[in-house]
């Protein structure tokens, strides 16, 4: 992306929505009428710089399976990986970003030392902890809606090539519940994720090393390079008529065994309406000096687990799966979580309200002072936003506040 571009673009007022590579659930990322600004890996390599002391510049539309092959040709590794490394650095910085390591490093922006965020007025600066806080907390997880991120700096880990990998086959999703439970308590653990795949219950619990004295059965592997391993593949395609519906809870860790239980009945009803559906569950443990952002999946809680539902269905099918979704999400704010919001929610303004309360209203008065009204107004965050800002709320230019 050429760097006069996106300030001339985002610059014109003209309605804009922004995305990352395109890696969508039910199409969020696709526009009606309106100029799509996307990002283009293919040169990005070029544009990295090292900086010392473990931390390195990269442009946002480089994917991440880019970057890890950098980092690991000079002895480094990024602390957090998506499933999906083809997805990039910058879009993934708007939703946050977890992966089976988060276990141990928490979420993708916990890494993040500062960003160039351009506004709508094709103003560019660099935010971070010290410079622009607000702007830098709003826009890590934000889904775009303070500013296109073109660059970030990130820190990063050394590189370790080899991990001890042991799968766990469970009977039940209450065996999966617990052992899950009894994995978050620890703070040994390297990499962990939990599934419900093809009508099987499994977890993959890691240690980076190559000693292989902790392989004591067939259920245990040495792997090289895991994150990189079957990282080639394309999303496969729909056909007509089907989409694809995912979405992610995350809750505290003590209330994760109600969240399950509450995705129960969807289980039932995808099953007798032969609906594909998958769980995908993370462990999140943040450090106690991570920082907050406005719409991060987590706020304060130093363990968290994130739900993954995923399915694949007809389009007639859809309407009562979002509707399940609706009742998930509503148990997911009685158990003090918040969505992920990379997935499929419908956020109006009361529920906006209640997970997000005075940040929803600062989320208006930063796109007006920074001219971002144009752009991705298309998200629902971003019209509860408007909708919560026009309810009688006091705008940033009568408040004196920017």
């Amino acid at each position: 992306m050429p760097s006069a571009f996106p300030s001339a673009l985002l610059g014109s007022g003209r309605p804009i929505t922004l995305r990352g590579a395109g890696h969508s659930c039910d199409g969020q990322t696709v526009t009606d009428g309106e100029l799509l600004v996307t990002y283009a890996p293919a040169a990005a390599a070029a544009q990295v710089r090292d900086l010392g002391a473990g931390l390195v510049e990269v442009p946002a539309g480089m994917s991440w399976y880019g970057l890890e092959r950098y980092l690991n040709r000079r002895g480094r590794a990024v602390p957090v990986l998506p499933n999906y490394l083809h997805m990039s650095v910058g879009g993934t910085l708007s939703v946050g970003g977890a992966g089976v390591t988060s276990v141990r490093y928490g979420m993708q922006i916990d890494h993040v030392e500062r960003i160039q965020l351009t506004d709508g007025t094709g103003a560019s600066r660099w935010c971070s902890r010290t410079e622009n806080p607000e702007l830098f907390r709003f826009a890590l997880g934000g889904l775009g809606m303070v500013g296109l991120i073109e660059r970030a700096v990130l820190r990063t880990i050394p590189y370790h090539r080899y991990c001890h990998v042991h799968r766990t086959r469970h009977g039940t999703l209450t065996e999966l519940v617990e052992h899950t439970e009894s994995i978050a308590q620890r703070e040994d653990i390297g990499l962990h994720s939990a599934f419900l795949r093809r009508g099987e219950f499994g977890s993959v619990t890691g240690w980076v090393g190559a000693d292989g004295d902790r392989c004591d059965n067939q259920d245990c592997a040495v792997v090289a390079d895991l994150p990189l391993r079957g990282q080639r593949w394309a999303p496969s395609e729909l056909s007509s008529g089907h989409a694809r519906l995912w979405t992610d809870y995350v809750v505290p860790a003590e209330r994760f065994a109600q969240m399950v239980a509450a995705v129960e009945p969807l289980l039932h009803r995808a099953a007798s309406d032969r609906i594909r559906t998958e769980l995908y569950v993370l462990i999140v443990r943040r450090a106690p000096e991570a920082g907050s952002f406005a719409f991060a999946p987590i706020d304060k809680a130093p363990i968290s687990l994130g739900l993954g539902v995923y399915t694949w269905l007809r389009r007639d099918q859809a309407p009562p799966i979002r509707r399940m979704f609706g009742d998930l999400m509503d148990r997911c704010c009685e158990l003090g979580g918040r969505p992920y919001l990379y997935g499929v929610h419908d956020l109006d303004r009361t529920l906006a309200e209640q997970l997000y309360a005075t940040d929803l209203d600062r989320l208006a008065q930063l796109r007006s002072a920074h001219r971002l009204e144009h752009i991705n107004a298309h998200l629902p965050l971003a019209r509860a936003a408007v909708s919560c800002s026009n309810s009688g709320q006091v705008h940033a230019a009568d408040s004196g506040m920017l």
